[in-house]
């Protein structure tokens, strides 16, 4: 068994456990603009805010001073309006707890259970120096799909936290929607031209007819329905204080349930819209299929159902006979989880596990299993949720983006 490190850092004057560590990487100034998470070394339910993931799909805009900061309501309102920061705090509050989760969190895993990659591992250290050599690869034309593949960079990007801020929905009564409304448009003042390296890389082949919008800023649009959600809230705030520049300060969308791509940072307008627009981020990408050509090509939304074992682990192989706990996670993105089951038979034979308290309608569950193992062997564990809806995991098929990855991942560990 791999023995881990107890003792690291002095805090506080005291020696502390090793403190787990966000996998980062930085601009040429020392910023951070793509970071990890350390999930599977966590304990509780918030992730705390020095490791939570970081992730921009255009470029990292420059921070905006809050004073300075003013969000546009229009489009089919009664009422264009403008608020500042300290306007939209006077609207009555709310606090949301969630997870967080990108669409592509996971994404070599389809591959693996397809049988078409080795198992990836969630605690192989992310190559953060890798999309600068595919782009030198395309640039002096020697890029091939084989190299698109890079172990281990799609994990840890997901995190979960709580979140203050005011309804979407009151600002937008606030305004008043026509009765023509359909969409909320949300846009960030994060600026920039999409990779076309980050499209290849999502559907692991350069064979793709690639959409070039030039230089755009990020946006979704939101179902009204989802918009006038009372979860789906204006955050300032992230884990009890004041957002910071990576997360999307000053005020960020959060749309709970949904994946990452929704949760608009770094917000700048909010427009009421007749239809639904055709947008980069929603139209080219983030959408499900089964091909580029596939003629029902839809744009993502909630997140399926899942669960991750977190502890033991793989490199915890191999494991004395006797009582091991096993621990994991479980979220949904159409709400409560209600049952986590085991099987320690590759699936043949499922039993319950234990779903500690509190459970809430957006933040992931912890579980926990006591597993009695006299018998010395190969044991293939896995863990599988069911939510308020009654869906059980896996929910989400093979799609050509690879997206919303809800698979059975099983814990593989030999018993002596």
């Amino acid at each position: 068994m791999v023995r881990r490190e107890i003792e690291g850092d002095f805090i506080m004057g005291w020696p502390d456990r090793k403190r787990p560590e966000l996998n980062e990487a930085r601009d040429g100034q020392g910023r951070v603009i793509r970071a990890a998470a350390p999930v599977m070394e966590l304990q509780g339910l918030i992730t705390p805010t020095d490791l939570s993931f970081v992730t921009a799909q255009l470029d990292m805009p420059e921070p905006m001073h809050p004073d300075d900061w003013v969000l546009s309501i229009g489009g089919q309102v009664e009422r264009p309006i403008k608020l500042t920061l300290e306007e939209l705090q006077k609207f009555p509050g709310r606090t949301v707890r969630a997870v967080t989760e990108c669409a592509g969190n996971d994404t070599d895993f389809f591959d693996y259970l397809r049988g078409d990659a080795p198992k990836p591992s969630r605690f192989l250290t992310p190559d953060r120096e890798a999309m600068a050599r595919l782009k030198d690869k395309a640039a002096d034309g020697t890029l091939q799909d084989a190299d698109l593949y890079i172990p281990s960079s799609m994990m840890g990007i997901l995190s979960a936290g709580e979140f203050t801020g005011v309804p979407l929905a009151a600002v937008l009564e606030k305004a008043g929607i026509k009765p023509n409304a359909v969409s909320v448009r949300a846009e960030g003042f994060d600026t920039g031209t999409p990779d076309p390296m980050i499209q290849y890389r999502s559907a692991g082949t350069t064979n793709l007819d690639f959409v070039d919008p030039g230089v755009i800023s990020y946006d979704k649009a939101l179902p009204l329905e989802k918009a006038l959600d009372p979860d789906t809230i204006l955050a300032w705030a992230h884990n009890g204080e004041y957002l910071r520049h990576v997360h999307g300060a000053p005020v960020r969308l959060i749309v709970p349930g949904w994946s990452g791509n929704w949760w608009v940072r770094w917000l700048q307008t909010i427009e009421v819209m007749d239809h639904m627009p055709d947008l980069y981020h929603q139209t080219h990408y983030f959408i499900y299929g089964d091909s580029p050509d596939d003629p029902n090509l839809t744009m993502l939304t909630a997140l399926g159902v899942k669960s991750i074992i977190t502890d033991p682990r793989d490199e915890d192989s191999p494991l004395p006979r006797g009582s091991h706990a096993i621990r994991g996670l479980a979220w949904s993105g159409c709400g409560r989880i209600e049952r986590v089951e085991i099987s320690i038979d590759d699936g043949e034979t499922w039993t319950d596990a234990h779903i500690e308290e509190p459970r809430e309608k957006w933040l992931w569950a912890r579980w926990s299993y006591l597993w009695e193992v006299d018998e010395p062997g190969q044991y293939s564990v896995k863990a599988r949720a069911t939510d308020q809806e009654g869906r059980t995991q896996p929910q989400t098929k093979w799609n050509f983006q690879r997206k919303h990855f809800d698979g059975i991942v099983p814990l593989d560990v030999t018993v002596v």
